[in-house]
């Protein structure tokens, strides 16, 4: 007799719930594995632009400038100070209080604190006194004062040796007119 009886039993009861179960199982971690990769993307993504964005905001390292291009670029500050500074109205007030009985020997200005000095020399006291009564006069200038007055003897020429000190009005800052 063959034995055919294998083929004659009933199927198992949980043979299709089983395999259901597999399939569905199966399909879950599917699933579940796309939503891992398509969050891992993201984190990645997340991750690159804080990098990033870290990177932007760090500052970039300054280059450490040698004493020769810092040298050079107090020249050119120098140089656009002098340029930006109100000289015009200054050379006018002086050539309208000036006279032949001065001679103006020394002339500095001193841009930062505004201030004016002038030495030279005077055929004599009331020279020197109507030159400092001009200098008062102008608007550009301001506390003009006498700060040393000597005696010179050349010979037989006798002239009166000055230092006058006057402050400038705010129109001879730069960048002010």
């Amino acid at each position: 007799m063959n034995d055919f009886s294998h083929f004659l039993k009933p199927a198992p009861r949980f043979g299709r719930l089983f395999a259901i179960a597999t399939l569905a199982a199966t399909g879950l971690g599917a699933w579940v594995w796309r939503d891992v990769m398509i969050l891992r993307a993201a984190q990645v993504k997340v991750q690159q632009q804080s990098e990033a964005l870290r990177l932007a905001s760090v500052p970039a390292p300054v280059a450490a400038r040698n004493r020769a291009e810092l040298d050079e670029q107090k020249r050119w500050a120098a140089l656009q100070d002098e340029r930006a500074f109100a000289w015009p109205p200054l050379f006018a007030a002086l050539e309208q209080a000036g006279n032949a009985d001065i001679e103006l020997l020394e002339f500095q200005p001193d841009k930062t604190s505004q201030r004016l000095v002038l030495r030279g020399e005077a055929k004599d006291e009331a020279a020197l006194s109507d030159f400092l009564e001009a200098l008062s006069s102008q608007p550009i200038l301001r506390n003009v004062y006498l700060s040393r007055r000597k005696l010179k003897q050349r010979d037989r020429l006798v002239t009166v040796f000055f230092e006058i000190k006057a402050s400038m009005a705010n129109s001879a800052k730069p960048g002010a007119r």
